[in-house]
């Protein structure tokens, strides 16, 4: 089974399992352990408190197969802040990214609790203010 994790009102993907992420919820009753073969969760992670971003890729995880590969991204805080800094992002458009955000964690968090899982790390890509995580379980 193919999932796409997606924020209420994105864009999803044909041929995937659509399940609606929303502040620090992932509806995962319809999907059982190890059931998935691709995981496609792009912009979730700023949905969770940073205390929480562990348990939602725990949950991602766990229903992951062996072989399985997931994609994670969110708002690099790094990334946000050098911007906002260097005046590449204006006060107000680094309110309203704030205002629609719970965390923004670092990629290598997610690097680090992903690997520690067991997954291997495919790639990190950086973009802009974004990254995203591309892992293979086992």
């Amino acid at each position: 089974m193919k999932v796409q994790i997606a924020k209420v009102g994105e864009e999803t993907i044909g041929g995937y399992k659509h399940i609606v992420c929303s502040d620090n919820y992932i509806n995962f009753m319809e999907v059982s352990d190890n059931e998935c073969t691709e995981i496609v969760a792009s912009e979730v992670l700023d949905l969770f408190d940073i205390d929480k971003v562990k348990d939602c890729l725990v949950a991602m995880v766990g229903k992951l197969r062996l072989g399985g590969t997931m994609s994670v991204g969110g708002t690099d805080i790094r990334l946000f802040s050098r911007l906002v800094m260097n005046n590449m992002i204006s006060e107000e458009e680094a309110s309203q990214i704030i205002k629609k955000s719970n965390s923004m964690p670092q990629s290598s968090l997610v690097t680090e609790v992903l690997a520690s899982l067991g997954l291997n790390i495919v790639t990190v890509n950086l973009s802009g203010i974004h990254f995203e995580v591309v892992a293979r379980r086992g």
